[in-house]
């Protein structure tokens, strides 16, 4: 299985216990949680079989908790080549114990069948092998009938607890006294305490503006519990998946045209289009910066200084600091845990293509697949590589192409021994030579 692979499988299976994991659960939620998870229908990467059991999901959790997300990784075969499918008497027999007792868990049957064979605990069953085999023979799940959500005013105990984002369409840029460029408000509102943790407008909607957005919200305001967005493409991206199991970050996903959840953060959409944007003179649009700096000026001054009538009369920034405690502070490797990763083939110039601009690879790495390392909304942060498919390998730098300066550097040729030529002990131009000036004479 490829490393991509693998990688879904791990964020499928955190996503089935990211409610296990992402508080403290009271008495008895515990078992709860897993009975909710074994009666749903999961679409399951790379298996026919939609249930999951509440010991598998035990197994899961065990792993995260022992190993983190890479835990949540299928481990790689070691048994490529040898046969993995069940002989004709072993399938009965299972079969057979199924009939027999049809609720009874699959490692128990695992268990009777290794137990009633001569090779007892040398009979290598697989779980998942008989898992899908016994899903295969049996009757098809019923569905529960759909109702509806249930819909109710909520707010989160502590800041932290829940990030809500969204974008919102911003105002046009004016290059030169012309409409320019449209702008895009990316935001992030905490539920508990209502701070905006960081909003800027950018250039682009995408999920490169967004993972820029999110790291200057952590930095400023510690890391979240729970993020919270819409099914847009910015919030659907593997990278962000990887990066919210990474930093224990529950990602949830509102119900495709069911907003529910996200009404504070239109709220400060509706405020910042009613207190803010109409006082915007075409003077203050000529660039993006000066807009940011004066969003900024206006949050940090005005909103998070104004008391909210939804948090008891307390401003954002006073029930903010309220929780101080309770705030996750932002790893030093936050940047590099938020670079986006990519696979690229060095030219045989050395020369790598990333986001249309050229680096340069050091001597030894023409032609070589490599992954590149990279901030997508930042071109003057540092890039680097590793061999595609080495994890254990140390990164390497890679430069800016700069044309003009390599037209200034001398060229080695490569060093190449020769080797003397065999000695027939004819020389051809010698004969030609004693020939032409024999007919001379």
């Amino acid at each position: 299985m490829k490393e991509d692979q693998r990688e879904k499988v791990a964020l499928f299976r955190y996503g089935v216990i990211r409610d296990l994991i992402s508080r403290p659960l009271a008495p008895g939620e515990k078992e709860h949680l897993l009975l909710e998870i074994a009666s749903k229908e999961w679409s399951i990467p790379g298996s026919s079989r939609r249930r999951i059991g509440r010991s598998t999901a035990r197994d899961w959790l065990a792993l995260y908790e022992l190993h983190g997300f890479e835990g949540l990784k299928p481990a790689l075969r070691s048994d490529t080549g040898t046969s993995r499918t069940l002989s004709a008497p072993i399938q009965e027999l299972l079969l057979e114990l199924r009939a027999a007792r049809p609720k009874a868990s699959v490692d128990s049957l695992i268990r009777a069948v290794q137990l009633s064979q001569k090779g007892g605990e040398t009979v290598r069953l697989p779980r998942s092998t008989v898992y899908r085999f016994l899903a295969a023979q049996g009757q098809p799940a019923r569905r529960e009938p759909a109702g509806t959500p249930d819909a109710r005013a909520f707010t989160y105990e502590h800041s932290g607890d829940l990030w809500v984002a969204d974008v919102m369409h911003g105002p046009r840029l004016l290059v030169s006294g012309r409409r320019g460029p449209k702008t895009y408000l990316h935001a992030l509102i905490d539920d508990a305490s209502r701070i905006v943790p960081f909003a800027a407008f950018y250039r682009s909607e995408n999920a490169a503006c967004f993972t820029d957005c999110l790291k200057q919200a952590m930095l400023r305001r510690g890391v979240p519990r729970r993020l919270y967005c819409d099914n847009g493409a910015p919030y659907r991206t593997q990278h962000l998946q990887v990066v919210c199991a990474t930093l224990h970050v529950a990602l949830i996903h509102s119900r495709p045209h069911q907003p529910r959840g996200r009404g504070k953060i239109e709220r400060f959409f509706r405020h910042v289009r009613s207190a803010f944007l109409p006082h915007l003179g075409t003077e203050m649009l000529g660039d993006l910066g000066a807009l940011n700096r004066l969003l900024w000026a206006w949050i940090e001054g005005e909103y998070h200084q104004t008391a909210h009538r939804g948090i008891a009369g307390k401003t954002p920034v006073d029930r903010f600091l309220e929780d101080q405690d309770h705030i996750r502070p932002a790893p030093e490797d936050l940047e590099r845990l938020l670079r986006m990763k990519c696979t690229r083939r060095v030219g045989r110039d050395r020369t790598v293509r990333l986001q249309g601009r050229l680096y340069e690879a050091p001597d030894g790495w023409a032609n070589e697949r490599v992954e590149v390392f990279f901030d997508p909304y930042d071109p003057t942060a540092p890039v680097s590589f590793r061999a595609a498919g080495d994890r254990d390998a140390q990164e390497i730098p890679l430069r800016r192409l700069d044309p003009t300066i390599n037209a200034r550097l001398p060229r080695r040729a490569p060093d190449r021994e020769t080797e003397p030529a065999p000695s027939t002990g004819i020389s051809y131009l010698e004969l030609i030579a004693r020939r032409f000036y024999a007919q001379e004479d």
